[in-house]
């Protein structure tokens, strides 16, 4: 008999699956274009709701007149759509700006108040012998997103400067490879030429022999919307005109309805000129009291240490660029994010939000963002960010497995929680579409694949960008202003939304919430490299070396964290391990890491070596210390025969062999050589070991018990249902089918699961109260007709014939993405059951016969069965329901798209007939869902449900079967 306390663990987690909470359930961001009345709010509402979308942030997009946000007009609304969510049972964040890039309040931030406009530090270098210089054609990287986004950031669409000061004149010696002797001689700049568009430095005197100046100056962008980030009163301006206005409508719905505050992206505007050089690749946000702080950390050592912000690769130099990053984020996150969370924890809130991520759309650390110094946004100083939320947040790009839902599980665990949100977007085209054109060709098959891979790295909830208010206009097809072209697609006008999202949604819940209580089996930390990147920037070995050794292990199926160097000073050291936190690690990374803290971080690394962790190292090795004698490299050399140095990522099989031999002490999962399927798994709270699984085409993944008994239970996502599983053989090899998830809990007791086994009403396994052989398929090519419902928007009322060897859009249909039903006639002598395989289809299906709904689906397979009871001797009517994407009817005409998308069958489909009856005794299916929670839920046994065949390791032909 389980003790009550895990007893009550496993019952409270059966029950949160069957019946998921809007924290892992499917969230997104509501975009709004223009100010919608209470019945559109309501009715968007409950269509989220409808869904499986059961949390929501408000967004207003570019196309929302600017003037109207955060009016009263504007905060009525959102006052309408959170009270209708607190009726539903849902959860709303509070988006804390217009469009996205928080700090800007759609201008009212700096509105009356422009000294609290970004000001940025710049500098001008001028040669011995000259006595002036100037920096010109400042860009600011705005302009990279179109007029639209200019017009968003800067007051009629154009970068001024104004208010140019004199903040450093520095005279440095030119010595060749040392560090030269920098000395501050503010005297020495006479005055200034400043202009809208560039400045120019005179000086008293020419500059000496043997020497250059280095001028920095700051200058206020007297356009911009955005608030100086590192100007403590501009950000309490920003809270004030951005966060008060919520409090102020909604704030009776803080700490229930409305559960949390998101930023997005905090950080100005990254400017670049055409006489910048040095290692800082854009100008640096300035403000008065970054320069206080500065002097107070190094007083008279500042000249050496602005000096060192650009130029040299000697170790002293490089040191205090590292301190200088360390310093200038950790002042920037503390001014900004540090409020922001004080405010949102005054007020009853949780903060979550995301920063800017280099990594974002794919696995090295300069993906994304490469013409950006981020290290003046917050260092890239991700696990310094996470110190200041309290929900983990990350954005990912495009349908790809990639590092920022891994690298957000880390950051989080590394603060004593575990998963985060991940914003979806897509932005990249397919081959021949336009930039920005966005993704209306989205199908849920790719959706639903994308988020099961980021659950499998550590997602808990994903955010999709977004669900559209409308559906923009065909006037134009401008990236962002029109909302078409924002960011597409708006889910909730893909056709296949309404009848098939609900039913991912589900399943996705319930993959979060089978997964929340589970410690990944996870050997590996990879050290981020930080101090690495304050010193070489982010496009530096580092950069590509961290997303290599990210994406090997990954590919090999080993499990891994990225760590924090300041994770060392604090790790436990077992024999053969060492635990940050509560995580073991049986091996550490450093992926080309230059620059460490100090030589005591070194000396961590030996006593790792000495307790048998294995320390492996690609590329470049350390040769900086940040703080103390510049004796890395030497103690590297002297470390160098403990550890395993690598030119580049090794082989999988090296990789595998960094994975404990788990199998002879607890459960795990092995994934053959050659094998797709992917998997995330380890010991859960209640005593027991989960793994989830899953894979894009057919493979096998081996279940490994040590010393039984073991009870097995399989968990089912898409109904809610838990069965018990038989294994009479060790190893046992699971066989998963193309885009099948599957999800196994074991645990020692061999108590059986609590909760009701019902089956979907679509079950293709009930639907024939068995599971009977099938003739050889009969290909259905001809004789279909193609029908268009009367209210479609558009070829209303089609009925006509149609190939099904190709899509529709090759037969006279080119724009047209509306449902359409596929019909034909089939003759039956006997009812029986039957198998309808449908091998190649663009969009998402319904299946009827005789107007009896047979089932659905929205993702290969594509095979339904047809059970006997909806046929009828003689003729029956076999309709097929296609909902494909909508890019044919969004692109058609714009030329974002080379051609048109496929739509419709592609594929004659294939039909079976049952050769046998099915298995006696079987029970028909049950009406009933699994997805309420009720009081019988966590009382009655699970009932007997058909077994289930799965292969087994050896000669021996014992199955692991389902009682």
């Amino acid at each position: 008999m389980p003790a009550l306390p895990v007893l009550f663990a496993y019952e409270s987690t059966l029950c949160r699956f069957r019946n998921p909470d809007p924290w892992h359930a499917p969230a997104a961001y509501w975009f709004w274009h223009r100010l919608p009345d209470e019945d559109t709010i309501r009715a968007q509402v409950r269509q989220m709701h409808d869904a499986g979308i059961r949390s929501f942030q408000v967004q207003a997009r570019l196309s929302y007149p600017i003037e109207g946000y955060l009016d009263e007009d504007y905060l009525a609304a959102c006052r309408t759509a959170v009270g209708t969510a607190a009726e539903l049972g849902m959860i709303v964040g509070i988006y804390d700006d217009y469009n996205w890039q928080t700090g800007h309040a759609a201008g009212r931030a700096v509105t009356g108040h422009d000294e609290l406009r970004e000001r940025h530090l710049f500098w001008v270098r001028i040669p011995a012998g000259a006595s002036e210089g100037s920096l010109s054609g400042i860009r600011s990287a705005t302009e990279n997103l179109g007029p639209a986004a200019m017009d968003w950031h800067y007051e009629g669409g154009v970068v001024a400067w104004a208010d140019w000061r004199v903040e450093y004149a520095l005279v440095v010696e030119a010595v060749e490879g040392e560090q030269g002797t920098a000395a501050e001689r503010l005297e020495l700049v006479d005055r200034l030429d400043g202009a809208a568009d560039r400045c120019r430095v005179h000086l008293a005197e020419p500059v000496p022999d043997g020497t250059e100046a280095i001028v920095f100056v700051s200058a206020r962008c007297a356009t911009s919307r955005l608030v100086n980030p590192v100007d403590p009163v501009a950000v309490d301006r920003f809270i004030e005109a951005g966060y008060q206005p919520f409090a102020d409508a909604l704030g009776d719905f803080f700490g229930s309805t409305v559960a949390y505050m998101f930023f997005d992206q905090p950080h100005a505007v990254y400017y670049d000129w055409a006489e910048r050089t040095g290692d800082l690749r854009s100008a640096m946000p300035f403000h008065e009291s970054l320069a206080v702080s500065i002097r107070e950390r190094w007083g008279g050592r500042t000249p050496q240490v602005l000096a060192a912000v650009l130029d040299g690769d000697d170790p002293e130099r490089l040191s205090l660029r590292a301190q200088f990053y360390e310093h200038f984020s950790g002042h920037a996150m503390e001014t900004f994010l540090g409020k922001l969370r004080a405010w949102s924890h005054a007020h009853g809130l949780r903060q979550s939000g995301h920063e800017v991520l280099g990594h974002v759309g794919g696995w090295t650390l300069d993906a994304a963002f490469a013409d950006w110094d981020l290290r003046v946004n917050f260092g890239l100083d991700h696990f310094g960010v996470d110190g200041y939320r309290d929900l983990t947040a990350v954005d990912a790009q495009d349908a790809l497995v990639q590092l920022s839902p891994a690298f957000g599980d880390s950051v989080a665990r590394h603060h004593g929680r575990g998963g985060t949100m991940v914003e979806q977007y897509f932005v990249t085209p397919p081959e021949g579409g336009a930039p920005w054109s966005g993704h209306w060709g989205l199908t849920l098959q790719e959706l639903r694949t994308t988020a099961i891979n980021h659950h499998l790295q550590g997602m808990r909830q994903m955010i999709f960008h977004g669900f559209y208010q409308t559906h923009g206009h065909g006037d134009d097809h401008e990236s962002l202003r029109n909302p078409r072209f924002d960011f597409p697609p708006g889910i909730n006008f893909e056709p296949w939304f309404v009848d098939h999202h609900p039913r991912f949604a589900l399943e996705s819940a319930r993959l979060s919430e089978f997964l929340e209580p589970v410690s990944p089996q996870s050997d590996v930390a990879v050290l981020y490299p930080l101090r690495t990147v304050w010193t070489a920037g982010q496009l530096g070995e580092q950069a590509s070396a961290t997303g290599e050794w990210a994406r090997a292990l990954t590919e090999s199926r080993v499990g891994f964290h990225l760590v924090d160097e300041r994770d060392l000073e604090a790790a436990a050291v077992e024999e053969g391990a060492v635990r940050f936190g509560d995580h073991r690690y049986r091996a550490l990374v450093l992926p080309a890491v230059t620059t460490l803290r100090s030589a005591r971080s070194l000396r961590r690394l030996r006593r790792l070596t000495e307790a048998g962790v294995r320390v492996l190292v690609s590329g470049a090795t350390p040769t900086v210390y940040q703080e103390g004698p510049q004796t890395a490299a030497e103690d590297w050399a002297d470390l160098a025969p403990a550890v395993e140095t690598f030119h580049a990522v090794p082989e999988a099989a090296v990789l595998r062999g960094l994975a404990a031999r788990r199998g002879q002490t607890e459960p795990t999962l092995r994934v053959p050589a050659g094998s797709p399927v992917r998997w995330r798994g380890g010991p859960d709270t209640a005593g027991g070991f989960r793994f989830a699984c899953f894979t894009e085409t057919e493979g096998t993944v081996e279940l490994l018990l040590p010393g039984g008994p073991w009870h097995i239970e399989e968990w089912e996502a898409t109904d809610g249902t838990v069965r018990t599983l038989e294994a009479t053989e060790n190893p046992a090899v699971l066989r998963l089918e193309q885009n099948e998830l599957r999800l196994l809990r074991v645990h020692r007791d061999a108590e059986r699961a609590s909760g009701r086994a019902d089956t979907a009403e679509d079950s293709e396994a009930a639907a024939g109260h068995g599971t009977p052989e099938w003739s050889a398929p009969e290909r259905l090519q001809s004789g279909w007709l193609l029908e268009i419902a009367q209210d479609a928007y558009e070829e209303a009322g089609t009925r006509r014939d149609i190939a099904v060897t190709c899509g529709w859009q090759r037969q006279g249909l080119p724009a047209y993405t509306g449902t359409a039903d596929y019909v034909r006639q089939i003759e039956i002598d006997t009812p029986v059951p039957l198998e309808l395989t449908l091998p190649a289809v663009a969009g998402a299906v319904i299946v009827s016969v005789n107007g009896t709904r047979v089932g659905q689906r929205a993702w290969a397979p594509y095979r339904i069965t047809i059970p006997a009871h909806t046929l009828r001797p003689g003729r029956n009517e076999l309709r097929i329901r296609v909902a494909p994407s909508a890019a044919n009817r969004y692109y058609a005409g714009t030329g974002l798209r080379a051609e048109p998308e496929p739509c419709g069958l592609l594929a004659p489909p294939l039909l079976s007939h049952a050769l046998q009856p099915p298995s006696p005794g079987a029970s028909p299916p049950s009406s009933q869902q699994a997805d309420r929670c009720s009081d019988s839920c966590c009382s009655t046994r699970s009932s007997p449900s058909p077994s289930r065949a799965l292969d087994v390791v050896g000669d021996a032909t014992a199955e692991l079967q389902r009682h």
